[in-house]
């Protein structure tokens, strides 16, 4: 397996994350260069965004029907309904795009990537190395 695969690693010293681009359908991108994205496995979906993100990239234009709701709760309890949108999710570092569901409610401050999005790979958490890393295969 090992000649299969190769590591694709991005250093952090505060918490595990990995190097993204957002982009919206149109095509516009939230930052021209990757943003380091804490990993969070207590998150469900696949990318929570702050609201200022949602906004600034006018996700609303896609934002799928509040007929599709999604529900989440804070650590206290606290229940609130999603905003969500479909985006693309680049991952510069391997030249990949991922098509997934951005996530956001009133007042969200937070970006994170959880569990739906990292099903796609087998992920490395250095302590160590304080580092986090893909195994992707080769091509």
């Amino acid at each position: 397996m090992a000649n299969n695969v190769y590591l694709v690693c991005w250093e952090s010293h505060d918490y595990f994350g990995i190097g993204v681009q957002i982009q919206n359908l149109a095509g516009d991108v939230y930052s021209a260069s990757e943003t380091l994205i804490q990993l969070d496995t207590g998150y469900s979906g696949e990318l929570l965004i702050p609201e200022l993100i949602f906004e600034s990239l006018q996700l609303d234009t896609w934002e799928l029907p509040i007929s599709l709701p999604t529900y989440g709760s804070t650590i206290t309890g606290e229940s609130f309904s999603f905003r969500q949108a479909p985006v693309k999710i680049i991952i510069p570092k391997i030249n990949k795009e991922y098509y997934a569901t951005a996530q956001t409610f009133n007042g969200c401050t937070r970006l994170l990537i959880g569990r739906a999005f990292l099903r796609h790979f087998k992920v490395i958490l250095d302590w160590q190395g304080k580092q986090t890393c893909l195994m992707v295969p080769k091509t």
